[in-house]
């Protein structure tokens, strides 16, 4: 469902932005589509020809829809780095789940609770798989130039829907039916943890450019997911079902209003059918020499458009889990788990960097209520689909951080389901 979700929000995204041309919206939704049933297939596999193959489904047309602006250079040379890491990753994989078979004798994950160094040793290269696709650190180069490069709902899908859906078959794999404790990975998950979360944190602080920014701190929310597949116990799976679902709605309601100021800075109407030429064709045309995701977008915000920067304060409070949005309480489940689980110094590590991104996440608003607004700069014009998105989005956030209880409910209803 949280996966399912993620590609209805990019759908409704890619409605009101103007960077995807509207003669190729069919082949562009088919692709969406394509890799959230990869993902799908992903989370319910527990045979590793079946991940492989839905990790492949996922990869290839994320591939796509990476360089889906095919004049864009940063689109290519993002698209091309994500390519060649990720067959890479593939190729990596592929011999693990091969040194699997051959231990083990078959490739089902089902009642498997021994196993010898061969079959270690192919779970650590299927490991490296799935660092991939959740871009955990040391695995994430591709990211900030894949995202940065690409339209930006795809940016907005990416940084979501296929690193829950990676993260989410990994805690089947290592929590449910090999748990981590079990064939010693426990401490090479944590040492993973932490480097993602530090990794992702402390080079967000540099960036200038939103899309890049998010990227890196998307890399630093895997980190924290990670915590639940570590502690593999109860609350640490439910924690890693309760923060997946309020981190879609926050991040890509983070990512809706700068999609809108990015809109506005190109000149581009909000209406869903309306197009910049450039785009129909193509072409930059159209555009502002300046990059329309730089930070200084948002100076100003406030003043023009009081409710934008509010959901953007409140989107970028909760990813930085600050009371009483649902970013807090998803983290306080997962850093609950360390602790329950004695793994303290992973908790320790959580909030520290949970400290450290609140710097660049104020650094937004920050410019939104307290820089004044550039030369000639005016409301941002808020397309209704655009509108809808962050409504949405602002709605889960306020609601399950308010009152928690309904989605800890269904939460520990879903654990049961593992494996």
């Amino acid at each position: 469902m949280v996966v399912l979700g993620s590609a209805v929000l990019a759908l409704l995204l890619t409605l009101d932005d103007s960077s995807i041309p509207e003669p190729a919206s069919g082949s562009f939704s088919c692709l969406i589509l394509l890799s959230t049933v990869g993902m799908m297939f992903l989370v319910s596999a527990t045979d590793l020809l079946l991940v492989f193959v839905s990790l492949e489904l996922v990869s290839i047309s994320s591939f796509i829809l990476a360089g889906y602006e095919r004049a864009n250079p940063k689109s290519n040379e993002g698209s091309l780095k994500y390519f060649i890491f990720g067959a890479f990753s593939s190729a990596v994989m592929a011999y693990g789940i091969s040194l699997f078979y051959g231990a083990t004798g078959g490739t089902t994950l089902i009642a498997v609770r021994a196993l010898g160094p061969l079959a270690l040793t192919g779970l650590l290269f299927i490991l490296v798989g799935f660092g991939f696709k959740a871009a955990l650190a040391p695995m994430h180069f591709w990211v900030p130039d894949a995202y940065e490069g690409a339209p930006t709902p795809v940016t907005a899908f990416l940084s979501v829907a296929p690193k829950i859906a990676a993260l989410g078959a990994l805690a089947r794999l290592l929590a449910a039916l090999i748990p981590a404790a079990s064939v010693d990975l426990g401490n090479l998950l944590s040492i993973l943890c932490c480097l993602t979360m530090t990794v992702g944190n402390f080079v967000a602080l540099f960036q200038r450019n939103v899309k890049r920014l998010l990227a890196y701190s998307s890399i630093a929310q895997a980190g924290y997911i990670v915590i639940g597949v570590v502690t593999g116990d109860a609350m640490g799976i439910q924690g890693i079902l309760i923060y997946s679902f309020v981190y879609v709605a926050m991040n890509i309601g983070a990512f809706a209003v700068a999609i809108a100021l990015a809109n506005d800075r190109r000149g581009a109407s909000p209406s869903a059918h309306a197009r910049l030429d450039g785009a129909r064709h193509g072409g930059p045309s159209g555009l502002d020499a300046a990059d329309p995701y730089d930070l200084d977008s948002f100076d100003g915000l406030a003043s023009r458009s009081l409710p934008a920067a509010l959901a953007m304060t409140f989107f970028l409070l909760s990813l930085a889990g600050i009371p009483p949005l649902a970013g807090f309480f998803g983290k306080f489940y997962l850093i609950g788990s360390a602790v329950g689980t004695a793994h303290y110094g992973l908790a320790v590590a959580a909030v520290v960097n949970s400290v450290v991104s609140v710097y660049y996440y104020m650094s937004i608003s920050y410019r939104m209520f307290f820089v004044s607004p550039r030369k000639g700069a005016r409301a941002p014009r808020i397309g209704i689909c655009l509108y809808a998105t962050a409504a949405l989005a602002l709605a889960v956030t306020l609601f399950f951080g308010i009152l928690p209880h309904r989605l800890a409910a269904w939460a520990q209803l879903s654990a049961k389901f593992l494996p």
